[in-house]
């Protein structure tokens, strides 16, 4: 799987580690058995992200065509507190590497139903997305959690020089049977923005992906759409293109020696944030980020009653811990100064991250050193993310 889809893989498990087994957990066994679950129950639809699932819609049906919707839109997310500029589209040379600080476009108009948005930076891929949630098993109610339910799903994928954005679905057309009649990137179509374009199908996921530039391509990933290329047309000439630097919630914190800003990724529910966790490298073999930091609002509850398994005390909190021997694992700490419902987070997710924090006993002491902005709630106040 690409790089970005792992990340966002990682994080999904990482937030759900207080659900898993409780004496010992890999995390690398985790994610891999945990990837073959969440394709089996459709909980992350097209996990193809950079990155991460959610989505922008899912059917034509939810946008009504191509009229503005009355829902949840763009103004809903994060805004940057500085200014924002405002380009016509598409970088016009792929870039070797992105500015994990900014992001340079949003969807445009996005329906009531898909409440469950995000967008991600990378140094290699940027990706927004937006999707109907749904309950994560028969009977259980439609809600903000670890791991949700995704029913319709879009995401919008726009790659560095030479990313492969077909890696992860490549991959799971091999995992989950015979190959569709047309390879990767699909059957040709009508140019999108003057550029070449390629449809791929298979079952009810679908991905419309063109080169923006030389060895750079853009992808829309949807799931559960009637016309796929119609309706990836619409999101692709919806984008709003604009360079915006990203935000967070929280203070600086002290971060290990060397260590390098990956990406971030920033998500909402039904237009209040819900998590932001940051990525970083610090020596590690391969792309991946060693270590992210962040903090959780509503996914987990805040007094820390949610650590049944892996309940902890630091600094007089309520933490908890999933780790396994080589400190690889996450460490929280719930009852966060001035937020009834934030619980901060440190996920080591490499031998080099969990060396570079100390361990476990630096973990936690890293996720209880985390303190929200004045403000935190009011996206306005969030402080620009510095590299």
């Amino acid at each position: 799987m690409i790089d970005q889809e792992e990340t966002y893989l990682r994080s999904l498990f990482a937030r759900a580690a207080d659900d898993l087994p409780g004496d010992g957990i890999s995390l690398e066994r985790a994610l891999a058995d945990g990837e073959r679950t969440v394709r089996r129950h459709r909980q992350m639809t097209l996990v193809g992200v950079v990155g991460t699932v959610l989505a922008l819609l899912g059917s034509a049906a939810l946008l009504a065509g191509v009229r503005p919707s009355v829902g949840p839109s763009p103004a809903d997310e994060p805004p940057p507190p500085s200014s924002t500029t405002a380009p016509t589209g598409p970088p016009t040379v792929a870039p070797e590497a992105f500015d994990p600080t900014l992001r340079l476009f949003r969807l445009g108009s996005v329906a009531a139903e898909a409440v469950d948005q995000s967008y991600r930076t990378d140094v290699k891929v940027l990706a927004v997305d937006a999707s109907v949630p749904e309950a994560i098993s028969p009977g259980r109610p439609v809600e903000p959690g670890p791991i949700m339910g995704v029913g319709r799903s879009v995401t919008v994928r726009l790659g560095a020089r030479g990313v492969d954005l077909f890696a992860n679905q490549r991959q799971r057309s091999e995992l989950d049977g015979p190959p569709p009649p047309v390879a990767l990137p699909g059957a040709p179509v009508a140019a999108v923005d003057g550029h070449s374009a390629y449809l791929y199908r298979d079952g009810d996921e679908a991905l419309l992906s063109w080169q923006y530039a030389p060895d750079g391509w853009m992808s829309i990933s949807m799931s559960k759409v009637d016309d796929p290329e119609e309706f990836g047309r619409q999101i692709a000439a919806g984008l709003v293109w604009e360079t915006q630097r990203v935000s967070v919630p929280f203070a600086p914190t002290a971060l290990p020696a060397g260590a390098t800003l990956k990406g971030i990724e920033v998500r909402t529910y039904d237009g209040q944030w819900l998590n932001v966790d940051v990525h970083y490298r610090t020596g590690g073999p391969g792309p991946r980020q060693d270590l992210s930091i962040g903090v959780s609002n509503g996914i987990f509850a805040g007094d820390g009653s949610d650590f049944e398994k892996s309940r902890v005390m630091v600094a007089g909190r309520v933490g908890s811990v999933m780790s396994d021997a080589t400190g690889i694992g996450v460490f929280r700490v719930a009852q966060v100064p001035g937020c009834a419902g934030c619980v901060t987070e440190v996920s080591t997710e490499s031998p080099a991250g969990a060396s570079a924090v100390g361990g476990r006993n630096g973990g936690l002491d890293m996720a209880a050193s985390i303190r929200l902005v004045d403000g935190w709630n009011d996206l306005a106040s969030w402080r620009p993310l510095q590299r």
